[in-house]
């Protein structure tokens, strides 16, 4: 690698290998060359010029100055025209030689790793290795059944594959991945999801097919490509009044999709549902049950009674939205191909919809955030301000009264103690005695 500091310069015509100047031109460079050459400059790592050489082709080159004082130069010429039509792809190829260069690589070897990498591109049956990728995973190790391909494998494969066939198909492992999980929400649990199988899709690759390791290996730390949330205000519990909205405000659209997820809404507000939950509802007799086992640090929870927490109208009349006669009529539920992201899958939903949008906005005038789980924290809210024990609310939300006191604590009234207190011991408990 050619050491010393790195000086550019405009490109002269006087070698049969340096790029000819823009300036012999009858017109001032064009936009698009302006946006390739604003490209150069912001991702490799010393300034460079691009330009077209005496072919026409595209050339990127480098001057440098030597220990002893003397000039010294490298070029590289681009597989691609100086034309407007090769706009993207000259952006693009720039990238990939920057990144190579990051790494230590002079310019001409960044060149020559960044079109063996274009090349695996070509030669490579990308298509066929994820087909192979799926029968490895079908038939090694634990063994994937085809609703766990088609729900956690297939959407992160399928969409390297679309990126490997488009115009301007990244270049290097790192950046396919992180392009393909773009459309996850930063820090999500599907995101981490897609984020691991992408890079098992490519470390396959690898392994098995011949890819070149040292462009397609996906990074050693995932953590950055599947990035952290925005830190969260505490989270909002709807009143009764909003989740009657919400569900007008559903129901109003028309839609069959907008019709199953008010479904959803009005179970997870009643029951103190969590959105995964709502695909592991069962009758025992003329009882409604959750099946979902919930793994945690204390433990693993059992099925669970549910037990109603009915809203109140304007009225204060409990409504009637008769669910257990609509589940057990079979009405539909949110097409949902992985249940445990069934959550996710309700917040982008909801998230489009001018009602939530609303209520989002009345929550965050209170410093909070409204959530799919905001439905759940209504119910607890108001078992608790009827007073049910927090043990009783544990039970029925399907979680340890430990975990209920830490995330609930806040619903839990001074008043409702002093009450408990009294019917104990016939002792009235005021709010000054407790404060002494």
């Amino acid at each position: 690698m050619i050491r010393g500091a790195l000086l550019c310069s405009a490109l002269s015509n006087h070698s049969p290998t340096a790029v000819q100047p823009v300036t012999n031109r009858s017109h001032a460079s064009t936009n698009w060359e302006q946006r390739v050459r604003g490209h150069l400059r912001q991702h490799l790592p010393s300034r460079c010029n691009i330009g077209p050489d005496k072919t026409g082709r595209a050339r990127v080159q480098q001057r440098f100055a030597q220990t002893d004082g003397s000039i010294s130069s490298a070029s590289v010429a681009l597989p691609y025209s100086w034309s407007e039509g090769y706009e993207h792809d000259l952006i693009q190829r720039l990238r990939v030689i920057a990144n190579y260069m990051v790494q230590g690589e002079d310019l001409r070897a960044a060149a020559n790793l960044a079109n063996g990498a274009s090349s695996d591109v070509s030669r490579h049956n990308w298509t066929a290795i994820a087909e192979a990728f799926e029968k490895h995973k079908r038939e090694h190790g634990a063994g994937i059944n085809s609703n766990t391909w088609a729900s956690k494998y297939a959407p992160v494969v399928t969409r390297m594959i679309e990126l490997m066939s488009g115009q301007g198909a990244p270049m290097n492992g790192p950046n396919l991945l992180e392009a393909a999980v773009r459309q996850w929400d930063l820090g999500s649990r599907s995101r981490q999801i897609a984020t691991q199988n992408g890079a098992a899709f490519l470390r396959y690759a690898v392994e098995r097919h011949g890819v070149s390791s040292r462009t397609w290996e996906p990074p050693h730390s995932l953590a950055n490509v599947v990035g952290r949330r925005a830190p969260t205000r505490e989270q909002f519990a709807l009143s009764n009044a909003q989740v009657i909205r919400l569900v007008e405000g559903l129901q109003v659209i028309g839609s069959e999709e907008a019709s199953r997820w008010a479904f959803a809404v009005q179970l997870c507000a009643e029951y103190g549902l969590r959105p995964t939950e709502l695909f592991q509802l069962r009758f025992k007799g003329e009882q409604l049950w959750c099946m979902y086992c919930k793994k945690s640090g204390g433990g693993t929870t059992k099925p669970r009674r549910l037990l109603a927490a009915p809203l109140l109208d304007m009225g204060g009349a409990p409504t009637d939205w008769r669910l257990e006669q609509r589940l057990q009529a079979g009405e539909p539920l949110p097409q949902v191909v992985d249940p445990s992201l069934a959550g996710d899958r309700m917040g982008r939903f909801l998230r489009r919809q001018a009602i939530w949008q609303e209520l989002s906005a009345e929550a965050q005038q209170l410093g909070e955030e409204l959530v799919p789980y905001s439905l759940r924290h209504r119910y607890s809210a108001t078992c608790h301000r009827n007073n049910v024990p927090p043990k009783f609310i544990a039970e029925a939300m399907g979680h340890s009264l430990e975990t209920h006191l830490r995330r609930y604590a806040r619903f839990v009234s001074h008043g409702a103690a002093a009450a408990a207190f009294d019917a104990a011991f016939g002792v009235v408990i005021t709010e000054e005695k407790l404060k002494k």
